[in-house]
């Protein structure tokens, strides 16, 4: 698989939406790229917004929060816990944005090795269909989709290691 291969899909049986993306990379790379707090703060979200990285304890029962800030000073802070961590395969955790603490989802990241890099499924489960098509309005799919070319950026560069 050499060419990048995306694919969104919003579920009409239950509030879900899953993407899958070819990363040109072994999932080695892609699983510190989702972390390490220095790389993730990198590539996740749109290139207008800068991110920090306050807490990543990536383990079964850690946490993690990071801080995004707008031009204009504005924040948007996002946190969650982590369920499942099989590194390199795959990472089931919650993700709050603080606003809406009641609108959480479960994201479940799973790393499929394939030729030329990883395939990527990523799947987020939200508590109601109302939560779920809130976080589609409110832009999800754009800040998605240039998140994750700039992780392709850092993996053309060689940021990755």
């Amino acid at each position: 698989m050499t060419e990048t291969t995306y694919a969104m899909t919003v579920s009409t049986d239950e509030p879900t939406i899953a993407v899958r993306r070819f990363l040109a990379a072994p999932p080695a790379l892609v699983w510190r790229a989702w972390t390490e707090p220095d790389l993730f703060a990198r590539w996740i979200g749109p290139r207008y917004l800068t991110s920090t990285v306050v807490e990543m304890d990536v383990r079964v029962g850690g946490r993690y929060r990071f801080v995004q800030t707008a031009p204009d000073g504005g924040t948007h802070a996002f946190h969650g816990d982590y369920l499942e961590v099989e590194p390199t395969r795959r990472l089931v955790s919650t993700f709050v944005y603080e606003p809406f603490p009641d609108a959480s989802a479960t994201d479940t990241l799973e790393l499929e090795e394939v030729e030329g890099g990883t395939l990527m499924h990523l799947s987020s489960r939200h508590a109601s269909f109302e939560t779920r098509d809130a976080h589609l309005a409110a832009g999800m799919e754009a800040g998605m989709t240039e998140g994750f070319e700039r992780l392709d950026e850092l993996i053309e560069e060689g940021s990755l290691g």
